[in-house]
């Protein structure tokens, strides 16, 4: 059986009326439409947090949650073909004198400046974003992370509770660092 080859693997169109087939792209798009890094932090705040209550949340408008975690299954999907196409190789000699001069300007002792796209992942992830997502990916397959984001939504916008059994601080975590990757790739791009 053939796979199916479509010109929107992210699923981007639905949300944001574009398709694209480029992973950064995709990234953008997240944030140009969806919302801040900021906003979409909060967003997926508030919706781990109102699994423990049994009405429908009503602070956040419906549309704004739902057009989120479209959104938040692009990245996943985005970032599940980065993961697997590997990371990407330097790209040349010309630009490693530069990095080179770059860290021996750099004070010992002195850390950079963290900037507000970034609270949850460390310099080594910075200065290389793939890292999380071996991580991201390591913690729980591309499956069992929308399967749980589909459930918590769900469940935030349904008046019963349904059986949401889930790490809410692992999956918080986990997924603001990859929001913060994705937001950091988008910006290099």
């Amino acid at each position: 059986m053939q796979k199916i080859k479509t010109a929107d693997p992210f699923h981007t169109e639905s949300w944001c009326l574009e398709a694209t087939t480029n992973p950064y792209r995709a990234f953008f798009l997240c944030f140009e439409h969806a919302g801040d890094i900021d906003a979409l932090r909060k967003i997926l705040l508030h919706v781990l947090l109102f699994i423990e209550q049994f009405e429908p949340q009503k602070e956040i408008p419906v549309y704004r949650v739902c057009c989120a975690f479209m959104a938040f299954h692009s990245v996943i999907a985005a970032a599940h073909y980065l993961y697997r196409q590997g990371q990407p190789k330097p790209a040349g000699k010309q630009h490693a004198p530069q990095h080179h001069k770059a860290e021996e300007e750099r004070q010992p002792g002195r850390e950079e400046p963290t900037s507000f796209a970034s609270y949850f992942i460390s310099a080594r992830e910075r200065a290389n974003p793939y890292e999380v997502l071996k991580t991201f990916f390591g913690y729980q397959t591309r499956e069992e992370w929308t399967i749980g984001l589909h459930l918590a939504l769900y469940h935030c916008l349904m008046d019963r509770a349904i059986g949401l059994e889930m790490d809410l601080f692992s999956h918080w975590f986990y997924f603001s660092k990859l929001l913060e990757a994705a937001w950091l790739m988008a910006e290099q791009q």
